[in-house]
């Protein structure tokens, strides 16, 4: 039997075609597969893959090929069958270093296979700087645990939890940040009975942005709940943000954040930063602001390695 293993490297959703990576002794398996020998790294061949369908066939290298026939999940499904009745392992996903058999290393490859699913912008070029920042460390310290932890950041959006009184803009905010209409905004208390949360990309930085209830004395059982459930979602944020318009109080002053509403209407001094959903006037200080919170600048220029998740141990 050989040793070769396969894993899909496209969704299992049905698309234009499918990607089937091959990683170990692949010459035998092409062979048997499409009936043609002597392959080489560099080929790319139009196959009949078992009369099952046919398709392209890339040998990267001298262990790695893929296989890639028309997007159906029920071929993907008959060939990931052929290949395991001639003795491939067909696995979920490969080792970052069989998927990505281009990388320098595995530091490289365990980039770039992060990077796949990275949410922000900002992780991009990071994560390709891993592999000579790793090779140039001395000593890892107390304080690279925690720059790590927060460029985390970068790859699973963090929770920013919106908190004000009713009817205040929180809405409008959300709507302005996300540049299309993701709340609902009307001109009457209670209207958002429900937290709303949406991906929204502040400078680089994608962040889970959460528009709560309007804390106010309510007798509706769905916006109470709400309510309680958007208490709930302070205790597991990483950023609360206080809101208030010239004419509201803070409800929550020990947040992160004041943020000052409807400064077209007046402004805030005791606030850290207005703004106005209306004019997008202090919009982009917001935006700022939240990422300097997050993952500030100083994490992002600093030259020392970061220590991302399925990051193998350095040598």
């Amino acid at each position: 039997m050989t040793t070769c293993r396969a894993a899909a490297m496209t969704p299992p959703a049905p698309g234009a075609i499918s990607i089937l990576q091959l990683h170990g002794d692949v010459h035998p398996i092409l062979q048997s597969l499409t009936g043609k020998d002597n392959w080489s790294p560099g080929d790319l061949r139009l196959c009949d893959l078992a009369g099952i369908d046919r398709g392209l066939v890339s040998v990267i290298s001298s262990n790695t090929a893929q296989v890639m026939p028309h997007g159906g999940v029920r071929i993907r499904q008959r060939l990931m069958g052929e290949l395991e009745s001639l003795g491939v392992q067909v696995d979920s996903t490969l080792e970052p270093s069989a998927a990505y058999p281009e990388a320098i290393d595995p530091i490289e490859a365990a980039a770039l296979a992060v990077m796949a699913d990275a949410a922000s912008p900002l992780a991009l070029d990071l994560l390709m700087r891993q592999s000579e920042r790793w090779s140039a460390l001395d000593e890892w310290t107390e304080a690279d645990d925690a720059r790590s932890l927060r460029l985390n950041r970068l790859l699973v959006p963090p929770r920013v939890v919106v908190v004000g009184p009713a009817n205040v803009g929180k809405s409008s905010l959300m709507n302005a940040l996300a540049g299309r209409e993701v709340a609902i905004t009307l001109d009457r208390p209670g209207t958002t009975r429900d937290f709303v949360a949406w991906p929204i990309e502040l400078g680089g930085l994608v962040v889970h942005w959460h528009d709560t209830p309007g804390r106010r004395a309510s007798d509706d059982p769905i916006e109470q709940d709400a309510i309680e459930l958007s208490a709930r979602l302070l205790e597991t944020a990483d950023m609360v943000i206080s809101v208030a318009d010239p004419m509201s109080d803070w409800l929550t002053p020990d947040a992160d954040l004041r943020l000052g509403l409807k400064c077209d209407l007046g402004l805030r001094p005791d606030a850290d930063v207005c703004v106005s959903a209306h004019t997008g006037e202090g919009i982009i200080e917001l935006v700022e602001c939240v990422r300097e919170h997050l993952v500030p600048a100083a994490d992002l220029a600093s030259t020392r390695p970061w220590r991302f998740p399925g990051l193998p141990t350095p040598m």
